[in-house]
């Protein structure tokens, strides 16, 4: 009996360790991100040293059903959880269309402003992730930060911009591509509403001219400090090593996330030798999405993107000679 009994607890206790714990990931995307947004997720996963359950939410505005049957299938193949959220992003500035750089950021990249209003309210704690990320440690180091009596963490921005010092922040600027954000408390003190309200008060702070300085360049981002203004947890910056065309970062390899900021993304620039970007294609090479290389290799050919910034014509004949050899037969 006593061995049966040890035995027993041995069995349940195994089973109760196998998943350290649920751990929940919120994106946002439109149909231009699906496949970066699984590099993503493959990135946490090969990460995953805890062996944690995720639960990925996808909110998104009228994602295609094959995008979304993609996505799910990818997910699901890796023993994980999926769940897409439609939002209609109207409900955020009135139907107005409030930013002029629509080709850089779009209307979905604000609902991260709304998650605690979009996710169940039995998810309590959740991660916001860009799509533009590299995860290179568990993400439950991440996840179990104590956030104290704070709202959310975020990490420094690499700069700060003069658009923002016009609200005097107690604090420094936050970059919000990586958030850890304590939802509970989002929907106790009606953050969310606080945020739109905002919004639709200050609509001339969100549309850019090309002339007036003094509005928000980087809208979800620049809301998210001064609402938040003097309350934001620092998160350590490994949790978002941002990263501007792959430079070399003293930082890359000791784990966190890289975050590749700007107009420039890895996906633009398939061999560039820059270390930011080798990293991103390591694990790219091992996500079964590497087809999708070669295909966003063909996107930036023709797009000119080889031509841009320090790309000098050695690489772009490099290229050209790598890129053909590899459809040879």
């Amino acid at each position: 009996m006593k061995k049966f009994i040890i035995t027993l607890f041995s069995a349940l206790f195994m089973a109760t360790s196998v998943h350290a714990q649920d751990i929940n990931v919120a994106f946002t995307i439109d149909n231009n991100y699906p496949v970066f947004t699984l590099l993503a997720i493959n990135t946490i996963l090969q990460n995953n040293k805890s062996d944690s359950h995720y639960n990925f939410y996808i909110v998104e505005n009228n994602l295609t059903d094959k995008n979304k049957e993609k996505m799910a299938e990818y997910v699901k193949e890796r023993k994980q959880n999926i769940e897409f959220i439609n939002i209609d992003t109207h409900v955020i500035d009135d139907g107005e269309y409030f930013f002029g750089f629509s080709g850089r950021i779009t209307q979905i990249a604000m609902a991260r402003i709304m998650l605690a209003e979009l996710l169940p309210v039995t998810v309590h704690k959740v991660i916001y992730l860009d799509g533009d990320i590299c995860v290179t440690e568990d993400l439950k180091n991440l996840y179990d930060i104590d956030l104290e009596n704070y709202p959310a963490g975020l990490a420094l921005n690499i700069s700060v911009f003069e658009s923002v010092d016009l609200f005097k922040l107690k604090s420094g600027y936050y970059n919000s591509g990586v958030i850890l954000m304590n939802l509970d408390m989002w929907r106790k003190e009606n953050l969310s509403k606080k945020m739109v309200d905002f919004v639709k008060n200050n609509k001339d702070k969100f549309v850019y001219s090309g002339i007036d300085s003094n509005v928000f360049l980087y809208p979800d981002q620049d809301l998210i400090n001064v609402i938040l203004n003097g309350r934001i947890k620092e998160l350590p910056q490994r949790w978002n090593n941002q990263t501007i065309r792959g430079e070399v970062l003293d930082y890359l390899y000791g784990g966190g996330i890289v975050h590749y900021i700007g107009d420039v993304k890895p996906w633009n620039y398939p061999v560039n030798p820059d270390d930011g970007f080798k990293l991103y294609y390591k694990y790219w090479n091992t996500s079964n999405l590497k087809k999708y290389k070669y295909y966003y290799a063909f996107l930036s050919l023709n797009r000119g993107y080889l031509s841009l910034y320090d790309y000098k014509l050695n690489r772009f004949v490099k290229f050209r000679r790598w890129f053909l050899k590899a459809f040879e037969v």
